[in-house]
C-alpha cells in the first residue's frame, strides 16, 4: 500500500512539472523566437526503498523546428537560419544566445535585444545618430548617409553570429539560451563560442514562436486528468489504511 502511495506521489509531481512547462509554452506563444520545451523520463529507479521513488531523472528537450516567419519589412528585424544564433550580453556580462532578432537602438547608440546589448564580432557596435542602417546576410552593419543626390555607405560593425545545436543549450528564466556544462567543457572548456562565417541572416522578418497551441492544450488536459487519478489513488489508499487500522483496533 505504501508503494502505491509513493508511486502516486512521484507521478503527481512529474505531472505538475509537465504542467509548468506546458503553461510556460502557452504563455510564450507570441514571444519572438521562442522554442517549445518538453521533458521526458530518462530513468526510474526501483521503489523497493521509499526514497528511491524520488530519484527519477528528467531530461528537457526543445522543439527545434523553426517558427512561422513574420515579414515586417523593418530593417532591424532579423531572422537567423538553422542552427545560427544571435549573441547578447546579459545583465551579468555573460554571453547568451537567442533566436529573437528584434533589434532596437538604445539611448547610448547600442543595438539591443530585449534590452540586452548585442555583441559584435570582435568589435563594439556604435550606431551614429540619424543613420539609416543596412544589415547584410553575413551580419555586416553599414550606415547609409544621403548627401545631395548620392548615398555614402560605411561599415560600422558586424554582428557576432554563432552556430550551436539547440540540444547543447539550456534556457534560463530570462528567456535566453546558454551552453550546458557538458557541451561547454567538452568542446570549448569555458571559452567563448567563436563567430561562424557560415551563419546567414535575413532582414525584414522575424521568426515567431514555434509553440503548437492545440497540442499543448491537449497535453494540459490529459495531464490534469492523470493528476486527478493519482490524487484519487492517494485518497483511496489513505481510506484503506484508515479502515485497516479500525479493524485492527476492533480485533484488539
Amino acid at each position: 500500500m505504501e508503494n502505491a502511495v509513493y508511486d502516486a506521489i512521484v507521478s503527481a509531481n512529474q505531472l505538475l512539472e509537465k504542467q509548468n512547462i506546458i503553461a510556460n509554452n502557452l504563455a510564450n506563444i507570441s514571444t519572438t523566437g521562442f522554442k517549445e520545451k518538453f521533458h521526458y523520463i530518462l530513468e526510474k529507479n526501483s521503489t523497493e526503498n521509499k526514497q528511491d521513488a524520488y530519484n527519477t531523472i528528467i531530461k528537457e528537450y526543445y522543439n527545434v523546428s523553426p517558427g512561422i516567419l513574420n515579414y515586417t519589412q523593418r530593417n532591424l528585424d532579423l531572422f537567423v537560419e538553422k542552427d545560427g544564433w544571435f549573441v547578447v550580453k546579459d545583465i551579468n556580462g555573460e554571453e547568451a544566445y537567442t533566436k529573437n532578432g528584434h533589434l532596437k537602438i538604445n539611448s547610448n547608440g547600442k543595438l539591443t535585444i530585449q534590452n540586452n546589448e548585442v555583441i559584435g564580432n570582435h568589435c563594439d557596435i556604435n550606431i551614429p545618430n540619424n543613420a539609416q542602417l543596412r544589415i547584410s546576410s553575413d551580419g555586416v552593419i553599414s550606415s547609409i548617409f544621403k548627401k545631395k543626390n548620392n548615398s555614402v555607405e560605411n561599415k560600422i560593425g558586424e554582428l557576432k553570429l554563432v552556430k550551436i545545436p539547440i540540444n547543447s543549450l539550456i534556457q534560463k528564466e530570462n528567456g535566453f539560451f546558454y551552453l550546458n556544462k557538458k557541451y561547454d567543457n567538452f568542446h570549448h572548456k569555458n571559452r567563448l563560442i567563436p563567430h561562424d562565417n557560415n551563419v546567414r541572416i535575413k532582414s525584414g522578418m522575424l521568426e515567431l514562436s514555434n509553440v503548437n497551441a492545440a497540442q499543448n492544450m491537449i497535453e494540459m488536459i490529459s495531464n490534469a486528468r492523470q493528476f486527478e487519478t493519482q490524487m484519487k489513488i492517494i485518497s483511496i489508499s489513505d481510506k484503506n489504511a484508515e479502515y485497516a487500522n479500525q479493524l485492527i483496533n476492533i480485533n484488539n
